[in-house]
């Protein structure tokens, strides 16, 4: 009797432990942690991190922009740590958003931007924003300061979209103006902002933040002066504009320097004319194979990481 009724108690205990909530739950362990680098989606530039003990590399991105790494230095505290992209030298970056070749640009984000466990993300908006805090943290003040001075302080004002999720995360607040109709206006504006000081980065890597900006905001408006629904051209074709060749001649940068209005950006002839006549946009071909590289523009090689689909600071 003693060992039945034992029997019975015991099965009860198992029971009620199958069925009761677990609050004992244990919380997945972070191993892997990705950047994304975003104009659209770059492909192929080498990203690498520096989290207070040189820099460590961690590869060339994928077809969707995204380098992962399992450093733990960066994987357990993003925060601490700033972060590179820059072509290699042996590969091109390309924009998967339009075709475009990137064979000069350098991205970057600032120390005390990331977060664990959300998006990351280093793009020309983020890399503005590193050059004018030089050595010091990120702050969500100077970040917002320098949307405003390029004409953006109206995503954050108006769409929902706050500055750290526009710059953690771009891509996603990308798809999110492109899908509302009433944000048309700023979709393009923001489209066409990115792609023109992502031009004057890479054109002008020593400038000062002010002079990259003022250059930036004037030619963006002239931009959608000309083409209002960019990235689509006034006759509803795919476009972007290249400017980086253009603006890498010091006088042509200087000339757009001083210019206060469109009617002074459209006297600069080689501006005006990229301006009018953007090249045409095409997407390439996403491989079959994960870790391929672009082979376009004067690039080849063998890619390197362990580049990773997925965006965020913790896998």
């Amino acid at each position: 009797m003693k060992i039945k009724l034992l029997s019975t108690i015991i099965a009860g205990v198992i029971i009620a432990g199958c069925g009761s909530d677990n609050n004992n739950s244990v919380t997945p362990e972070v191993t892997s942690a990705s950047v994304q680098a975003f104009d659209g989606a770059i492909w192929g530039i080498q990203g690498s991190y520096n989290c207070g003990n040189g820099n460590k590399v961690v590869g060339l991105t994928n077809y969707d922009g995204f380098v992962k790494t399992t450093g733990e230095a960066f994987v357990n505290a993003p925060e601490n740590c700033s972060f590179t992209f820059k072509p290699d030298g042996n590969v091109v970056p390309q924009d998967t958003s339009n075709g475009k070749y990137l064979p000069t640009l350098e991205l970057k984000a600032p120390k005390g931007l990331f977060k664990k466990g959300e998006a990351a993300t280093a793009s020309p908006l983020t890399t503005l924003i590193t050059n004018k805090l030089g050595d010091n943290t990120y702050n969500e003040a100077t970040a917002s300061q320098i949307l405003e001075d390029l004409g953006l302080g109206e995503i954050a004002n108006t769409t929902g979209i706050s500055v750290n999720e526009l710059l953690r995360d771009t891509d996603s607040a990308v798809k999110k103006l492109a899908k509302n109709p009433d944000f048309t206006n700023i979709y393009s504006k923001l489209i066409a902002t990115t792609h023109i000081l992502a031009d004057t980065l890479a054109a002008q890597p020593n400038a000062s933040t002010d002079d990259v900006t003022k250059v930036t905001k004037l030619l963006a408006e002239s931009t959608l002066a000309e083409h209002p629904n960019y990235p689509t051209s006034k006759d509803g074709q795919p476009v972007h504009v290249e400017l980086a060749k253009i603006l890498a001649d010091e006088n042509t940068f200087n000339t757009a320097i001083e210019a206060e209005t469109i009617e002074e950006i459209q006297n600069i002839p080689a501006l005006d004319e990229a301006i009018k006549k953007p090249a045409e946009s095409k997407e390439p071909d996403r491989p079959e194979d994960p870790d391929a590289l672009p082979t376009g523009g004067t690039g080849g090689g063998t890619g390197g990481g362990d580049g990773s689909s997925g965006g965020g600071t913790g896998n």
